[in-house]
C-alpha cells in the first residue's frame, strides 16, 4: 500500500482511537469533508497538515511525503566511506611502519619504555 498523506493520517487517527467525527469537529469541518482528506481527494495545505498533526499529537513531518530528490544523509554511504578511509589510512600507516622498520627506525624509544 502506498504511503499517501491521507493514509498516514488515517493510520495515526486509528492508533489514537479517534473517530472521523472527532477529527472533523476539531478541524471545524464536516465529517464528509474530513473523509475526503483521508481518501486523498483533498489537497492539503501546509498549515492544514500542521493542524492535523497537532490534533494527532505527532510531528507534521511524519505526515509529509518523502522528497523525490533530497539532501538527506545516506548513513550507509557515509559509514562505507569511513571504513574506506580507515582502511586506506591504516594500510598507509602500516606500510610506513614497515618501511621504518626496514630502515632501522623505531616508532617507540625503547630506553624510555624501560624506565617507565
Amino acid at each position: 500500500m502506498q504511503e499517501t498523506i491521507g493514509n498516514k493520517i488515517r493510520i495515526q487517527r486509528l492508533s489514537m482511537n479517534y473517530s472521523q467525527e472527532y477529527m472533523a469537529f476539531m478541524m471545524e469541518m464536516s465529517q464528509s469533508a474530513y473523509s475526503k482528506i483521508e481518501r486523498d481527494a483533498t489537497v492539503l495545505s501546509i498549515p492544514r497538515i500542521y493542524e492535523i498533526a497537532e490534533i494527532l499529537e505527532i510531528s507534521p513531518f511524519k505526515l509529509m511525503p518523502h522528497p523525490k530528490y533530497s539532501i538527506n544523509i545516506n548513513h550507509q554511504f557515509i559509514l562505507h566511506l569511513f571504513y574506506k578511509i580507515k582502511y586506506l589510512w591504516f594500510s598507509k600507516t602500516k606500510k610506513k611502519k614497515a618501511d621504518a622498520g626496514k630502515m632501522g627506525i623505531v616508532h617507540r624509544d625503547k630506553s624510555n619504555a624501560a624506565e617507565n
